[in-house]
């Protein structure tokens, strides 16, 4: 078994979320990145996790707790490039392409060096940014670093390293306590489905062939197990659990 299958091996087999960040701290310093840092930077409904910037992190902490208490992540160019698409990337490449990019005002630009120059400073030099996000629209990212600057970009260390990220994001997320999902009844997902297509209990009535009082009583129900009491919201948790898929529902007068 090569050594990359045997990470995979260990952070996959963890029991607990402390376990698997260490296989993968101990996975990264063999690639040369000694400072890591695992952020929700968004709410994530799906597992009861508040957006929370180094939920699992061997950063320096002086140096996490001064990018927070600046709210670094409204200038910091890697921040911004882990929000924009889920694909691995180097941090000298960011900040390199932000000095070419005219759109960007020089003030900003300033700032997103001033950060990348404290964060050298910290020992938090270069590496590597790469983020997921889930149907649900709930971005995590990774940020994996050095102690001082790149030399070089190693394409074949970013596929292997990103290889890793991905089995260690899912393992990490998996050992979170997940909500309950509610059970709907068949008629009660249709009702949600059409709702989330923008669909008045009118409306919905006639393409049930049920009358609107009918849809009213799921509603009822649909609000009980939701224990909410807005459409919107009952449809929205609907979605969030995957019960429903909007996208997939057309009306039939539109095949």
């Amino acid at each position: 078994m090569s050594d990359l299958e045997a990470t995979i091996k260990h952070i996959q087999s963890s029991l607990t979320a402390e376990e698997a960040f260490a296989h993968f701290n101990k996975a990264m310093a063999d690639y040369g990145y000694n400072n890591n840092c695992y952020t929700l930077m968004n709410d994530h409904p799906s597992v009861n996790q508040k957006a929370y910037h180094g939920l699992a992190t061997s950063y320096p902490e002086d140096w996490l707790n001064y990018y927070k208490e600046r709210e670094y992540q409204k200038v910091d160019a890697v921040w911004n490039r882990l929000l924009q698409r889920p694909t691995p990337f180097f941090w000298r490449d960011v900040i390199e392409g932000q000095k070419k990019d005219s759109s960007v005002a020089e003030e900003k630009r300033k700032l997103s060096e001033q950060v990348m120059n404290e964060a050298e400073d910290a020992g938090v030099a270069d590496g590597i940014g790469i983020s997921f996000v889930s149907t649900l629209g709930e971005i995590a990212g990774i940020g994996l670093s050095r102690d001082r600057p790149e030399t070089k970009n190693n394409y074949q260390d970013m596929a292997e390293v990103y290889l890793i990220s991905t089995v260690f994001h899912d393992k990490y997320l998996s050992l979170f306590t997940r909500p309950e999902v509610p059970k709907f009844s068949n008629r009660e997902r249709e009702v949600l489905l059409w709702s989330a297509e923008g669909k008045t209990d009118w409306e919905t009535a006639e393409i049930l062939g049920i009358s609107v009082p009918t849809v009213r009583f799921h509603w009822k129900n649909i609000f009980e197990k939701t224990q909410v009491n807005s459409k919107t919201f009952a449809t929205t948790i609907a979605i969030r659990h995957r019960v429903i898929t909007p996208q997939l529902i057309r009306p039939p007068y539109q095949k």
